[in-house]
């Protein structure tokens, strides 16, 4: 069976030689969207591409009242950074072809790194209060290389899953260059800090990229609060246990 086409529209052209694309499509605690999107408002990028397949969900993302596509490319020619990110719930049945699409593109734009992460689900408890620690997974020698100088220590056993676990085959199949930081999430919400710890790890292998660390912590205690708030409000309008005397 084929897989799905996915058509890249290019908006602007841009050199990216030598460069680093990050991929950020949602995954397990949504760390990498996260981080792509804090990288996004942090830096001077510019839109340079849409994504579109007629196996993606019918969706627009309304912003400053107009509509945008759910997955679409970011660019810093200056840094030669290039981020992908979506808004997208995709079906795993996508994972395989919007995977190998990141990475034909990077080859196709000369970029030497593709860099994905990965959550590892949690319970929500004291830890959420840490900044949880990163580790790294490569798809070749020279890719966990990148990561041990950039003071990103390996996970030497495990197992990875999604976009970012093909991202690591397609790469070692192709020989090309994949760094999957892996990173704890807290289960069945948006995690803030792992994704702050994602955005600080990319710092380190991106030169030149940063992100507002302090603005994302400061929406991760609102977002906690807010989730205390309603788990609170909807335990306390569940019906009462009967009492019989």
């Amino acid at each position: 069976m084929a897989e799905p086409a996915i058509d890249i529209r290019k908006l602007k052209n841009v050199n990216l030689k030598g460069g680093i694309v990050v991929d950020g499509f949602p995954s397990v605690g949504l760390a990498n969207a996260i981080a792509s999107e804090c990288l996004i408002h942090s830096l001077k990028t510019e839109f340079v591409a849409v994504i579109d397949s007629s196996a993606f969900p019918p969706l627009s993302i309304i912003k400053n009242a107009m509509p945008n596509f759910p997955a679409r490319v970011y660019a810093s020619e200056e840094l030669k950074l290039a981020m992908f990110v979506s808004e997208l719930n995709l079906d795993p049945v996508m994972f395989r072809p919007v995977a190998n699409m990141m990475i034909d593109w990077a080859l196709d734009s000369n970029c030497d790194l593709l860099i994905s992460a990965a959550g590892i689900p949690y319970e929500e408890g004291e830890d959420a209060k840490e900044s949880p620690p990163v580790f790294a997974v490569g798809s070749t020698p020279s890719a966990l290389k990148r990561a041990a100088e950039a003071g990103i220590p390996p996970v030497l056993n495990g197992s990875v899953s999604g976009i970012p676990a093909i991202l690591l085959n397609e790469g070692a199949w192709r020989n090309y260059d994949v760094v999957v930081l892996l990173v704890k999430v807290v289960r069945d919400m948006p995690d803030f800090r792992a994704g702050a710890a994602v955005a600080e790890a990319l710092a380190k292998l991106a030169p030149g990229a940063s992100c507002d660390v302090p603005a994302l912590l400061k929406e991760a205690e609102v977002m906690e609060k807010t989730l205390k708030r309603i788990r609170s409000e909807q335990q306390a309008a569940l019906p009462k246990e009967p009492f019989y005397g």
